[in-house]
Protein backbone atom coordinates (compact mmCIF):
# COMPACT_ATOMS: atom_id res chain seq x y z
CA UNK A 1 0.00 0.00 0.00
CA UNK A 2 2.84 2.28 -0.37
CA UNK A 3 1.02 5.10 -0.96
CA UNK A 4 3.10 8.99 -1.57
CA UNK A 5 0.35 11.01 -2.37
CA UNK A 6 0.27 13.73 -0.39
CA UNK A 7 -2.71 15.62 1.80
CA UNK A 8 -1.46 19.31 2.17
CA UNK A 9 1.90 18.95 2.64
CA UNK A 10 1.48 15.66 5.16
CA UNK A 11 2.42 12.25 2.59
CA UNK A 12 -0.66 9.31 2.65
CA UNK A 13 2.47 7.60 3.69
CA UNK A 14 3.52 9.59 6.99
CA UNK A 15 -0.69 9.46 7.92
CA UNK A 16 -0.65 5.21 7.56
CA UNK A 17 2.49 5.17 9.60
CA UNK A 18 1.03 6.82 11.72
CA UNK A 19 -1.91 4.80 12.09
CA UNK A 20 0.29 1.92 12.56
CA UNK A 21 1.97 3.36 15.77
CA UNK A 22 -1.42 4.15 16.94
CA UNK A 23 -2.51 0.73 16.54
CA UNK A 24 0.68 -0.86 18.50
CA UNK A 25 0.75 2.34 21.30
CA UNK A 26 -3.16 0.98 21.45
CA UNK A 27 -2.55 -2.27 22.03
CA UNK A 28 0.80 -1.62 24.91
CA UNK A 29 -1.60 1.01 26.12
CA UNK A 30 -4.49 -1.72 26.92
CA UNK A 31 -1.99 -4.30 27.66
CA UNK A 32 -1.19 -1.95 30.64
CA UNK A 33 -4.53 -1.70 31.22
CA UNK A 34 -4.84 -4.88 32.38
CA UNK A 35 -1.74 -4.84 34.95
CA UNK A 36 -3.25 -2.21 36.53
CA UNK A 37 -6.61 -3.85 36.48
CA UNK A 38 -5.47 -7.15 38.05
CA UNK A 39 -3.24 -4.77 40.46
CA UNK A 40 -6.34 -2.54 41.24
CA UNK A 41 -4.74 0.61 40.21
CA UNK A 42 -7.96 2.11 39.16
CA UNK A 43 -7.10 5.36 38.59
CA UNK A 44 -4.19 4.28 36.31
CA UNK A 45 -6.46 1.79 34.91
CA UNK A 46 -8.72 4.75 33.84
CA UNK A 47 -6.16 7.34 32.60
CA UNK A 48 -5.25 4.64 30.25
CA UNK A 49 -8.24 4.43 28.67
CA UNK A 50 -8.94 7.83 28.46
CA UNK A 51 -5.74 7.91 26.56
CA UNK A 52 -6.54 5.12 24.38
CA UNK A 53 -10.14 6.69 23.32
CA UNK A 54 -8.47 9.57 22.83
CA UNK A 55 -6.44 7.59 20.22
CA UNK A 56 -9.44 5.87 18.77
CA UNK A 57 -10.91 9.06 18.21
CA UNK A 58 -7.38 9.72 15.97
CA UNK A 59 -7.87 7.05 14.06
CA UNK A 60 -11.61 7.75 13.49
CA UNK A 61 -10.39 11.35 12.03
CA UNK A 62 -7.93 9.42 9.80
CA UNK A 63 -11.04 7.13 8.42
CA UNK A 64 -12.68 10.49 8.00
CA UNK A 65 -9.31 12.39 6.09
CA UNK A 66 -8.91 8.72 4.05
CA UNK A 67 -12.60 8.84 2.91
CA UNK A 68 -12.60 12.53 1.80
CA UNK A 69 -8.98 11.78 -0.25
CA UNK A 70 -10.65 9.22 -2.23
CA UNK A 71 -8.29 6.69 -0.82
CA UNK A 72 -8.52 3.01 -1.16
CA UNK A 73 -12.00 1.99 0.45
CA UNK A 74 -10.14 -0.44 2.70
CA UNK A 75 -7.92 2.97 4.91
CA UNK A 76 -11.43 3.82 5.79
CA UNK A 77 -13.09 0.74 6.42
CA UNK A 78 -10.63 -0.66 8.43
CA UNK A 79 -10.30 2.08 10.69
CA UNK A 80 -14.39 2.92 11.44
CA UNK A 81 -14.86 -0.35 14.32
CA UNK A 82 -11.93 0.78 16.27
CA UNK A 83 -13.12 4.08 16.14
CA UNK A 84 -17.25 2.97 17.01
CA UNK A 85 -15.89 0.88 19.51
CA UNK A 86 -14.04 3.79 21.57
CA UNK A 87 -17.24 5.76 20.93
CA UNK A 88 -19.16 2.94 22.85
CA UNK A 89 -16.24 2.38 25.33
CA UNK A 90 -16.29 6.24 26.31
CA UNK A 91 -20.27 6.25 26.26
CA UNK A 92 -20.88 2.70 28.64
CA UNK A 93 -17.62 3.46 31.48
CA UNK A 94 -16.74 7.15 31.55
CA UNK A 95 -20.10 8.78 30.71
CA UNK A 96 -22.74 6.31 31.85
CA UNK A 97 -20.24 3.94 34.23
CA UNK A 98 -21.93 0.98 33.95
CA UNK A 99 -21.25 -2.38 34.89
CA UNK A 100 -22.02 -3.94 31.30
CA UNK A 101 -19.03 -6.16 31.66
CA UNK A 102 -21.50 -9.66 33.01
CA UNK A 103 -24.77 -8.46 31.24
CA UNK A 104 -25.82 -9.35 28.03
CA UNK A 105 -24.15 -6.99 25.81
CA UNK A 106 -20.60 -7.85 27.18
CA UNK A 107 -20.82 -10.16 24.10
CA UNK A 108 -21.42 -7.77 21.29
CA UNK A 109 -19.03 -5.22 23.15
CA UNK A 110 -16.08 -7.44 22.97
CA UNK A 111 -16.57 -8.48 19.31
CA UNK A 112 -16.55 -5.08 18.18
CA UNK A 113 -13.66 -4.63 20.04
CA UNK A 114 -11.85 -7.65 17.91
CA UNK A 115 -13.06 -6.26 14.76
CA UNK A 116 -11.48 -2.78 15.51
CA UNK A 117 -8.39 -5.03 16.58
CA UNK A 118 -7.65 -7.25 13.58
CA UNK A 119 -9.27 -3.72 11.37
CA UNK A 120 -5.71 -2.73 12.97
CA UNK A 121 -3.86 -4.77 12.19
CA UNK A 122 -5.08 -5.72 8.41
CA UNK A 123 -4.42 -1.60 8.37
CA UNK A 124 -0.60 -2.85 9.55
CA UNK A 125 -0.01 -5.16 7.01
CA UNK A 126 -1.35 -3.46 4.04
CA UNK A 127 1.21 -0.41 4.80
CA UNK A 128 4.05 -2.63 5.34
CA UNK A 129 4.14 -6.96 6.34
CA UNK A 130 7.11 -5.76 8.85
CA UNK A 131 4.44 -3.67 10.37
CA UNK A 132 1.82 -6.03 10.35
CA UNK A 133 3.52 -8.40 12.34
CA UNK A 134 4.50 -6.16 14.99
CA UNK A 135 1.25 -5.05 14.67
CA UNK A 136 0.29 -8.95 15.42
CA UNK A 137 2.88 -8.98 18.02
CA UNK A 138 1.54 -6.12 20.27
CA UNK A 139 -2.05 -7.67 19.71
CA UNK A 140 -0.97 -11.16 21.11
CA UNK A 141 0.98 -9.12 24.04
CA UNK A 142 -2.37 -7.75 25.42
CA UNK A 143 -4.66 -10.67 24.23
CA UNK A 144 -2.23 -12.66 26.84
CA UNK A 145 -2.95 -10.47 29.68
CA UNK A 146 -6.74 -9.86 28.82
CA UNK A 147 -6.79 -13.22 29.64
CA UNK A 148 -4.32 -13.93 32.13
CA UNK A 149 -6.52 -13.40 35.34
CA UNK A 150 -9.28 -15.70 33.94
CA UNK A 151 -6.69 -18.63 33.49
CA UNK A 152 -4.40 -18.25 36.39
CA UNK A 153 -7.46 -17.86 39.16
Amino acid sequence: MKDNSTHGSITYRKIDLTVVYLANLINILIAFLFLARMSDLTEIENTLGIAVITMGFALGYVAYLNKNNNRDKWETYLLIPIFLFMIIELILDYILVLDFRSTIIAGPYVLLYYIGAWGLIGYSFRFEKKWGFITLGTYFIMMILSIYPYVVN
